[in-house]
This record gives structure tokens, C-alpha cells and sequence, in this order.
């Protein structure tokens, strides 16, 4: 039996169609199956297994795919272009 890779929080959040920084949020929060790997106190790394996601997606009903405010969750790249950076 092939164990499932852990995939990055970018290729997660692609799966999902919603924005990484959302992604993250979500699990920070608990309300998304995912594993942190420790980057000191304050910041996590987080790897998830898509067939975990998938499960809970399909047993919850949870719908992710708007957050409140999508403007929130812009990259980063994109808020230093609008700034003129």
C-alpha cells in the first residue's frame, strides 16, 4: 500500500479554489484537516493530504470557497504592485 504525499499549502489551496493566505487561516483555526510542521513560536509550515480534505469536504458539506472578504486574502505580490512597490 502507497502511503498519500503531504502536498504544500499552495498546491491545498489550488485543490480548494481558494486563496493560500485563506487556506492557512483555516487551518490555524482547526477548521481544516492539516499537519504543522514547527517553525519556531510564531509560524507554522503547513502540509496537508488532499484525500483528508476531500473526506471532510464531503462529510461536513463545509463550503470554503468565499471567504467574507476576498480582498483580505490578496497576495502579497499583488497588495506591492498596488503600492507601487
Amino acid at each position: 500500500m502507497t502511503k498519500e504525499p503531504y502536498v504544500d499549502a499552495t498546491k491545498a489551496a489550488e485543490f480548494l479554489d481558494i486563496p493560500v493566505r485563506y487556506l492557512t487561516d483555516l487551518a490555524r483555526a482547526g477548521r481544516l484537516p492539516a499537519h504543522p510542521l514547527s517553525m519556531g513560536a510564531k509560524r507554522n509550515v503547513w502540509r496537508f493530504r488532499l484525500s483528508e480534505i476531500d473526506q471532510f469536504m464531503s462529510k461536513t458539506g463545509a463550503n470554503f470557497t468565499e471567504p467574507t472578504d476576498r480582498r483580505t486574502y490578496r497576495s502579497r505580490q499583488s497588495r506591492k504592485a498596488e503600492n507601487g512597490h
